[in-house]
């Protein structure tokens, strides 16, 4: 079972006024950098650590299928993602909500490049595995028995200039699509560990960021707006509501049926670590591009690169 398709739905939600007002009254969001890999892991994705923290922050608003701040049921159980990701995946499969995240973005004069999500396969999460490594397993195309299928509702609160949501339901060769702001209570579901997506510019074409923000900095609530502050609580920047694009992110785990959904809950034909390493290296070898396997691979700087080089992940261009 996978996605084929994206879908659009609208209304995302019965009530966006009543979502807004979960979102503002929650916090403090913290920088998105902050959630990314560290160094080693950018490099072992062929990026590079950024050398400045832009105005984009996050809040997980659910996790493990819980609320973690005070209304957020209203966005982890909604029927409307429910449906549609009964629409992409098929009526007959299990779909059970598991995260809700919101990032807040602040005027940029570049874009959230196109990405792929983080997947996730059985025995093998983000929960005690590097991103660099889950994401190397979906490049390689290697593990899609074991990958655990996601659906994402993404869905958004912005009526300014900019920051248009690019996709790729088709893949990335595949046309472009785009849904663009004014935002008006819309969706688009979909398999976002396969499907390519990224954010254009938000805010004018002259657009500035305000120096200063750093992985200690965090949004809060103002009485105008929202606030970005250092440690100590300082005013480092200021935004209007008109001026901030805010996503509402739903995560819920796919299962084809009760005996998937068993196997993920039983731990039963999960991956382990000398599996994985084996199958890269049976695939290294048969490319031809084999190295003498390391006393610890994971950690071993040339067979991480190795991979890295071996199974790059080429995004389409953003426009």
């Amino acid at each position: 079972m996978s996605a084929t398709t994206a879908t659009r739905i609208s209304p995302a939600f019965e009530d966006i006024d009543a979502v807004l007002g979960v979102i503002r009254s929650a916090g403090p969001f913290w920088p998105l950098s902050n959630y990314a890999g560290n160094d080693a892991e950018m490099a072992a994705l062929g990026s590079r650590p950024p050398t400045f923290v832009p105005p984009w922050f996050r809040q997980d608003f659910g996790a493990t299928g819980k609320p973690l701040v005070d209304g957020a049921e209203i966005i982890l159980n909604n029927k409307h993602f429910i449906e549609a990701a009964h629409a992409v995946y098929g009526e007959e499969c299990i779909v059970r909500p598991v995260n809700v995240y919101v990032n807040i973005m602040g005027p940029t004069p570049f874009p959230f490049i196109p990405h792929l999500d983080v997947p996730a396969f059985r025995g093998f999460t983000r929960a005690d595995q590097p991103i660099w490594l889950l994401k190397l397993m979906k490049n390689a195309d290697l593990f899609e028995q074991w990958r655990i299928r996601i659906a994402t509702a993404v869905s958004w609160i912005y009526n300014g200039e900019g920051g248009d949501f690019y996709y790729w339901p088709n893949g990335p060769e595949g046309p472009q699509m785009v849904e663009s702001p004014p935002f008006q209570n819309v969706s688009i579901v979909a398999d976002n560990e396969s499907t390519f997506h990224g954010v254009a510019p938000v805010g004018p074409a002259d657009a500035t960021m305000p120096d200063g923000i750093n992985s200690h900095s965090r949004l809060v609530r103002s009485e105008t707006g929202w606030d970005t502050v250092d440690a100590e609580g300082a005013v480092i920047a200021s935004f209007s509501d008109e001026e901030v694009r805010i996503t509402v992110s739903w995560k819920a785990d796919i299962f084809t049926d009760v005996e998937e959904l068993r196997l993920v809950e039983s731990d039963e034909d999960a991956l382990d670590t000398d599996m994985v390493i084996a199958i890269f290296q049976a695939d290294l070898e048969a490319r031809g591009v084999a190295i003498d396997l390391p006393t610890d691979p994971i950690h071993n700087e040339e067979w991480v690169a190795l991979l890295a080089a071996t199974y790059p992940e080429h995004p389409p261009r953003l426009g």
